[in-house]
């Protein structure tokens, strides 16, 4: 399978889950995606506009003339080594490296270049001329989250969540205009493992990693929550916005320390509808063929304290007795709701 493109970038915005998508992008042959660089090809395209202008300034060829030499300015061999000088800085001490076909890098700072131009059109088609047939990947998450993490906890919500907003808007517009490079991806269908993450694949011409568990459960940038490390297994919960609509609390929070193969171990949580028109009919795992259920209805008076609203929420607890692996295994936890609607809520890793 060949690469669909030369270059590629990710677009988005701080706690995006980018430097996740830039560590699985990295996996497939022939890629190379640097981190951030503090957005410096930014002051490249301001010199491009500044260049633009000067060069329309009125012609003349009087050497006492302000604009004296102005038309002769030559704006493709600006861009021509505006293209040699990134791709130097990005490879850096990878330059002459045969096996890379497609190079690019993750910036989480176009929300400074939406803040400043109301748009980041102009920007993204700049970038088009210095990058060889580029692929565009705009990064998203849930804004709720985004804003719980790093340094959006500072900033003031409603304005920060409206300006996210509007830039992912502007990416969707990029989008429609420009169809046949651009692709949205958004965090929740990267840790999902959705059908879309899968499609992000075909759009760049690259085989699905086989290995994919392993390359999510990598710790990036500054870490996952949704990622719990023990002495030797592995908890990824899926996150909490893809069901929220569902759930009102859904946790494991009784995990052990260490699994081995041959002992038994018990896990357990909690999960409380959004309202009490859905109802959990079970709770289960699979492992080699069998179905492994989960006692429901365990007391609960703190979240029914919390959640009086619901009627399940004093004895919405549940818990797995007796689990016995013989081998390194991967758990898929699932919760049925009203005894037809099948959502996988965790994943369980053992080595």
């Amino acid at each position: 399978m060949s690469l669909n493109f030369q270059s590629v970038l990710i677009v988005t915005y701080g706690r995006s889950g980018s430097t996740l998508l830039q560590g699985i992008l990295n996996n497939i042959d022939g890629v190379l995606v640097r981190g951030e660089n503090n957005n410096f090809i930014y002051g490249l395209y301001e010199a491009y506009k500044k260049l633009i202008d000067t060069h329309n300034q009125k012609k003349t060829s009087q050497a006492n003339h302000p604009w004296y030499g102005a038309g002769e300015i030559n704006l493709e061999l600006f861009l021509d080594y505006c293209q040699e000088m990134v791709r130097n800085i990005l490879l850096a001490d990878k330059k002459h490296d045969q096996n890379i076909l497609c190079y690019g890098f993750k910036e989480i700072r176009y929300f400074e270049v939406y803040q400043q131009q109301k748009d980041i059109a102009d920007y993204l088609d700049f970038l088009a001329k210095i990058f060889p047939t580029p692929a565009f990947i705009f990064n998203v998450r849930n804004l709720d989250d985004v804003l719980k993490s790093g340094w959006w906890a500072n900033t003031d919500r409603a304005e920060s969540i409206t300006e996210l907003m509007n830039l992912e808007t502007a990416f969707h517009t990029y989008k429609t205009t420009h169809p046949e490079n651009t692709f949205i991806i958004s965090y929740e269908d990267v840790v999902s493992e959705s059908n879309n993450f899968k499609l992000l694949f075909d759009f760049l011409g690259a085989k699905y990693p086989e290995n994919i568990d392993k390359i999510l459960l990598t710790p990036h940038s500054y870490g996952q929550k949704n990622i719990q490390t023990y002495q030797n297994f592995l908890l990824k919960l899926t996150p909490a916005s893809l069901y929220s609509h569902l759930f009102s609390v859904c946790e494991i929070d009784n995990v052990p320390n260490k699994i081995l193969p041959g002992e038994e171990f018990n896990l357990a949580g909690v999960v409380i509808p959004t309202n009490n028109q859905i109802s959990i009919s079970a709770i289960y795992t699979i492992y080699s063929g069998k179905i492994i259920s989960a006692e429901l209805g365990l007391s609960s008076p703190v979240y029914g304290e919390k959640y009086p609203a619901v009627k399940v929420s004093k004895n919405a607890r549940f818990k797995f007795y007796n689990i016995i692996l013989s081998e390194s295994a991967k758990l898929n936890i699932f919760v049925e709701i009203n005894n037809r609607q099948k959502v996988e809520i965790a994943t369980l890793y053992i080595s």
